[in-house]
Formats: C-alpha cells, structure tokens, sequence
C-alpha cells in the first residue's frame, strides 16, 4: 500500500494534514510536507498515540507555519503498525467556532420572536372563546358540522365549549354515515352491468343508474322525476311491474327491446318495502342477455353441426358393416372396398373429432408452451409435409427471406395455422399455384399464403370462419375436410391478438393475410 498516496487523497478530500508515523518515530506519509520530515517520536501526542491512547496536542508547527491543533490515534493493521495523525489550523477552528456562535445567537433571536409571537396568540385565544362560540354555531348552520371550540377556560363558558364539541363530533359521525352509505350504494349501482330503476306507485323514477341510461340511450339529461313510460316503451317492462304489484314478491320475464338495434333483456322486478311493510314502489333489474342468447344459439347450433357431421360418417360405417355381415364379406373384391370405404370414413370421423378437440384447446385460450420460434424453419416442415397431397400441375412456393425476427409463441399452433391455410390453398388449386409468404417488422410478424385457385364467392366471404361453414359441401367432403379448419386459424390468430383478412375472387384465387403482434 503507498501510504503517500493514502495521505494525499483523504487530506485532499477532508482539508486536513495527515501524518501517518511509524512506531520509531520515522514519518511514513505526509499530506502536507514536500520533503523528508524529522523522527517524530518527541512530539507528545505521538507518544501517547504509541501507547495506545488517542491524544491531542496544540503548537506552532513549523511545516504549516501556524498554530496548530494536533489528534493522534494508534493504527494497528496487517500493514501498518503506528500512529495517524491529523493537524487543522486553529485559524480554521477559530473560524468554526465563531461561526457556531453566531449560529445560535441567531436561534436565540428567532426564538424570542417566536415566543413573542406564540405569547401574543395565546393571548387572543384566550380572551376570544365566546366568537369562537358564534363561529362554530354558524359553521354548523351552514353544513360543516365537524366544527370544534377549542379552549382551555372552566366555568360557564367551559362546559359550553365542551357540550357544544359533543354535539359537534355527534351530528358529524350520524352525517358521515349517511355520506358513506349514499357512497358506497351510489358505487354498487354505477358498477353493476345491468340497468337498476327504482319507481314510485305513479311510476315516477325515484332512482337509477349509468346502466340504464346506456340500456335506454337516453343521453344525459337527468331521469329522476320523469316517468317511466317516457324513458322505455317496452310491454315487457310494464308486464314486470304489473306483476310485482298483483303478486306482490319478485316477478322475472325476458324478451327483446329495441332501440335503434334490438337487445335481448331479462327484467327482474321486486317490491321496494320501507319498514313497518309500507310499499314504496317496485325495483326494476335490467340485464342485457344478448351475448347470451347468441352463445346458446352459437352453441345449439354446434352440437347440432356436430351430431350431423358424427352421424354422416357413423351412418356409412354402419351400413357396410351391415352389408358385409349379411354375406358382402364372402366376396373377396366386394369385402375390400367396403373396408376401404369403411377406413376412410374411419379417417374421417377421426380428423373431425380431432379437430374438434383441437378447436376446443384454442378456444381456452391457455398456452404455456411458449418459445421463439422460427417461422421459416416451420413453414419448411409445412411445406415438406403437404408436398404430396398437392396435384402434378400444382407449384408450391416459398422463397425465405434472409432473416425473420422470431416469433413467441407455441410452435405447433403457428405450425396447425399454417397447414391448414396451405391445405386449403392446395385442395383449391388443381391446376396453378400456392404461394407462400413470410416477413417481419418491429412490431408485426406478416404470413400470407396465397393460391390461383377457384376462389370464393363474395356473399361466402364473411361465413367462411363459420365452423362447419363449406362453400361447397360435396367438393369439402370429397376432399377430407372436416369444416373446422378456418375456425380452428381464426381462434389461434386471436390467441396471440393478431388479426387475419381475406381477399378472394372467383376463377382467380385467394390471398389470406395474418398479422400477428410481437
């Protein structure tokens, strides 16, 4: 370790003379000093240092030319075995010192005006209890009922001080109640989905909320006080409450409203009691069931595609299974090509339940087989995979770009997307061209799969992401399709948030564009 270096730097930085001295007396380091130093042994705080003791000492040092104030501490490390020594001008402590005075004569001063000021305070606190009385009475009369007498005065005056705050902090904890509970009633109905109404006998609104404003589109104008039958004119609504009212207990009835696009709604009426049963009016609950009703329709219409799809190929099966035990199977060449018959539409039952098992995964929308994926590597083993279906006087093309930013992602999703919009592509296209695209930016993964094919028509274009959706029924069924394959591309690019167009002319061919965002 240098110790010159050692007293340069931390005497530099804390404004000090360091001296660090060895055990004999010899000066190691000296912040201070240009040159070689005397045996400092005789110098008293250095001799006390040495024995183990911290010492001060103040003198004329003849290095610094000026009084000096001394400390020394014994040092003992793997390094260094002696004592360091600070010294500082008494010049600079002087000037410390003085500073410190006229630091706390100042506070002296700030304080006595403080004092002063505090004494004349309490004075006209004191002989002012009365108008604080009258203040307090007026800010109680005006609504600011956590008003307070603060005072320290016994007698008359004391005790109405005291009876006044009582009734004071009373009259705020009844009023905070009331607030909060307005609040928190007020909250539950803004954040309720469904539209809340609450009339009177004269089916007068007493309250409601955002819901129904939203339900009815009545704008913003106030509600409260306007009656009912100007707000909805709907014979559901009204058949609720009259219903509440003959039964008197809750009634529900749903049915359809419209304004300007008609809703499906579920009305749930309950009579509003005050105590001692005193009927106040009826409560009106409007829940918007649309997306409901289409999710049963979406549904009933699924199970009734798939028992249809399920029934085609089992119905097949049975029939030759049935022709091949009433004496078929003892015809050789008859036998073999109703087993085949029967193996494809085994196949066939087999992708579709498959499909819809898939369909079904997507649709939870759970992934957490996530890594970077490259895409051009997959759609190489797409293409690889899908080479022998496609006909002789079909091309199928890809020309990689040099580099696509990797895409996160589950590798078999992009994978089961892209098979399937190739296949297509190439079941459409016996005589032509697929092509197929792939490019990224710092935001965006772009795959097109283009083709030359028969194309779609245009009013088939907004269906074709259907499930179970054919365009031509007998070609898709000729063909192996199962219906779901499109279904099955637009639920894996909402997965990952993207979005997925189609251009398609009849006779000309057909562009599908994913975009998908990183």
């Amino acid at each position: 370790m240098d110790y010159q270096e050692f007293a340069d730097a931390y005497g530099g930085e804390y404004g000090v003379r360091i001296t660090l001295i060895q055990q004999d007396g010899t000066v190691a380091a000296d912040s201070e000093a240009l040159g070689s130093l005397e045996n400092h042994d005789n110098r008293e705080e250095v001799q006390e240092a040495l024995k183990g003791v911290t010492a001060s000492a103040r003198r004329y040092s003849e290095t610094m030319r000026a009084q000096t104030f001394y400390t020394a501490v014994p040092v003992h490390t793997p390094d260094f075995q002696g004592v360091l020594r600070v010294s500082v001008p008494m010049a600079e402590l002087n000037s410390l010192t003085a500073e410190l005075l006229r630091t706390v004569l100042a506070a002296l001063v700030f304080i006595c005006i403080m004092a002063l000021l505090m004494a004349d305070c309490f004075s006209r606190y004191l002989i002012r209890p009365l108008d604080e009385v009258t203040k307090a009475a007026e800010e109680i009369a005006g609504g600011n009922y956590g008003g307070k007498i603060h005072t320290q005065q016994n007698g008359e005056i004391g005790r109405l001080a005291y009876t006044f705050n009582e009734m004071s902090q009373t009259l705020r904890i009844h009023v905070d109640r009331l607030e909060r509970r307005n609040r928190e009633l007020e909250a539950m109905l803004c954040s309720m989905d469904s539209a809340v109404a609450a009339i009177d006998d004269l089916n007068t609104i007493l309250f409601y909320n955002d819901g129904l404003v939203k339900l009815t589109g009545t704008g913003t104008r106030n509600l409260t006080g306007q009656a009912l039958y100007s707000v909805i004119r709907n014979s559901l609504v009204f058949d609720v409450v009259d219903g509440v009212r003959k039964r008197g207990d809750s009634f529900v009835q749903e049915g359809r409203i419209n304004n300007g696009q008609e809703r499906y709604i579920r009305v749930m009426g309950t009579p509003l009691h005050e105590l001692e049963d005193k009927n106040l009016g009826v409560l009106l609950i409007l829940e918007d069931i649309t997306e409901i009703k289409k999710l049963e329709n979406m549904r009933s219409d699924f199970v009734s595609n798939v028992t249809h799809e399920l029934k085609t190929p089992l119905t097949s099966i049975r029939g030759f299974v049935d022709t091949l035990k009433n004496g078929a199977i003892h015809n050789e060449k008859i036998a073999m090509k109703f087993l085949d018959i029967i193996d494809i539409e085994s196949e066939r039952l087999y992708h579709l339940i498959q499909d819809i098992l898939l369909l079904s995964e997507i649709e939870s929308k759970k992934d957490y087989q996530i890594e970077f994926c490259e895409v051009n590597q997959v759609i190489g083993e797409v293409i690889e995979l899908l080479e022998p279906k496609k006909s002789e006087h079909t091309q199928l093309v890809f020309h990689p770009q040099a580099y696509v930013k990797p895409y996160p992602c589950n590798r078999n999703r992009i994978k089961q997307l892209l098979i399937n919009l190739v296949d297509n592509a190439i079941k459409n296209t016996e005589v032509g061209q697929v092509q197929i695209s792939c490019y990224s930016s710092d935001k965006e993964l772009h795959l097109e799969v283009s083709d030359t094919g028969i194309g779609i028509k245009e009013d088939a274009l907004p269906r074709i992401f259907e499930r179970f959706y054919r365009i031509d029924k007998g070609r898709s069924r000729k063909q192996g399709g199962t219906g779901l394959g499109l279904s099955i591309v637009k639920h894996i690019v909402e997965m990952y948030n993207g979005n997925i167009q189609v251009v398609s002319r009849p006779n000309e061919g057909t562009i599908f564009t994913v975009t998908l965002p990183y």
